[in-house]
């Protein structure tokens, strides 16, 4: 049974991987209104290739290898922080501390997971984590570690939980960027009423950000499929997709 028709089970697999015919039907029904081509913007190109997050990963920050092989682990996260970037620099105006602090959120909110389901309180348990291990914390983003465990705790969580809180009005953006990131990587799943949605999120994607992060899904997964080397999937499909002009 590959991952699709595993994901139209009422029980679905704890770990979850993709296939061949999996992608083949993720990229037959790529949704039409997105561009079909586009050049990203130059300041994206320069950050990403400036920092790199699939290389300031360690795979012992994932629970276990199949979680950091998995669709929540190596690839995910490493997407969501290239998109997270692509959201803020495009709506923002952020130093270069702030634009690594949110990468680095991004690359902590899954690692904690101990299945590829709906894992309750996995962020919570990823926030936990990086409070007694902040060390893996560059030293000049420390003063950025509540932004960052806040925002990784309630990156599942609905926002009416979240909009009136403290800590919301003072780490709101860092929440936006995250979960908006994380619901445009829901492109990875071969189920589209998983795709993401406007219901859930308030900081809404342009159409050339939807068709980047379809992109890069399908073509990070694709190469996984091949090689089974995130790195490699991840650096491959960043540099196809960041090449064009």
């Amino acid at each position: 049974m590959n991952l699709r028709q595993s994901l139209l089970q009422h029980e679905k697999p704890t770990h979850q991987f993709h296939d061949r015919d999996s992608l083949m039907w993720l990229i037959s029904h790529r949704p039409k209104r997105l561009p079909k081509s586009l050049i990203l913007p130059k300041k994206l190109v320069e950050t990403i290739q400036k920092n790199k997050p699939w290389d300031c990963l360690e795979d012992r920050w994932f629970t276990n290898d199949l979680i950091r092989d998995g669709m929540h682990g190596f690839r995910h996260v490493s997407r969501v922080s290239v998109l997270a970037t692509y959201l803020a620099l495009s709506r923002f105006s952020l130093s270069q501390k702030e634009l690594s602090a949110i990468m680095f959120s991004c690359l902590f909110h899954d690692c904690r997971r101990k299945n590829d389901n709906a894992d309750p309180r996995h962020g919570e348990r990823a926030a936990l984590w990086l409070k007694r291990n902040r060390d893996v914390l560059p030293k000049e983003l420390q003063s950025f570690l509540p932004a960052i465990c806040f925002s990784i705790s309630v990156h599942n969580d609905p926002y009416d939980q979240l909009l009136k809180t403290d800590s919301y009005r003072k780490f709101g953006l860092f929440v936006d960027v995250l979960k908006t990131a994380d619901a445009l990587d829901r492109y990875r799943f071969p189920k589209a009423d998983w795709w993401i949605s406007e219901k859930f999120i308030v900081l809404l994607p342009h159409d050339k950000e939807m068709a980047f992060a379809f992109d890069l899904a399908y073509q990070s997964e694709y190469s996984f499929v091949g090689t089974g080397n995130s790195k490699q999937a991840m650096l491959r499909s960043w540099n196809n997709l960041s090449s064009k002009k």
